[in-house]
């Protein structure tokens, strides 16, 4: 089962929630990004892993009131991991470039609310499609090859005799200056 990823500004908390529960009766499980306080370290893996395994991200945004915090993380990470991405403009003007391929549905007012409802039900990828879908396969962190057997011994030695090297210089000193008898 995929779920659509939803991003909102703070401050338009009772607008995406309330098209939350719409999206949610038309069918769609929905992961809203407001889990943990932003920027945080935990936000920022909720983050990687919501979108990891989302089958879309919906994106709220008012380009007049400029940036928000996690919005470019979020945007990236989509783009990065080819998600499709649409942007629900609640205000006028220009999306950022990291956004410029994502569909964009216009809600300027809450008297628009029902017809930017309908248009972002028909963007989306259909309710079915998303709860069908299997989950994305982890992706597996890549771990650096195995040194031969070979190359560890000859470290192992190198740094032996580097050892002994140091402790013969320590002991020529010792005996040089009179620390140790000779």
């Amino acid at each position: 089962m995929q779920h659509i990823y939803v991003s909102y500004p703070e401050d338009d908390h009772v607008f995406a929630h309330r098209l939350v529960n719409d999206l949610q009766i038309a069918g769609y499980a929905v992961f809203v990004d407001a889990v943990s306080q932003k920027g945080t370290v935990a936000w920022a893996a909720e983050t990687r892993q919501a979108i990891r395994s989302c089958g879309a991200v919906l994106m709220v945004l008012s380009p007049e009131d400029g940036r928000r915090v996690g919005m470019r993380h979020e945007g990236v990470l989509a783009k990065r991991r080819q998600k499709p991405v649409v942007v629900l403009r609640r205000s006028p003007g220009d999306v950022p470039r990291y956004l410029a391929q994502a569909t964009a549905v216009d809600c300027m007012s809450d008297d628009d609310y029902d017809r930017a409802l309908a248009d972002l039900i028909n963007v989306l990828p259909p309710a079915g499609l998303l709860l069908a879908a299997p989950n994305p396969m982890p992706v597996r962190v890549r771990r650096p090859p195995r040194q031969p057997e070979q190359a560890r011994q000859r470290r192992r030695v190198v740094i032996a005799v580097s050892v002994l090297v140091v402790l013969a210089v320590l002991v020529l000193a010792g005996i040089a200056f009179g620390v140790i008898p000779g």
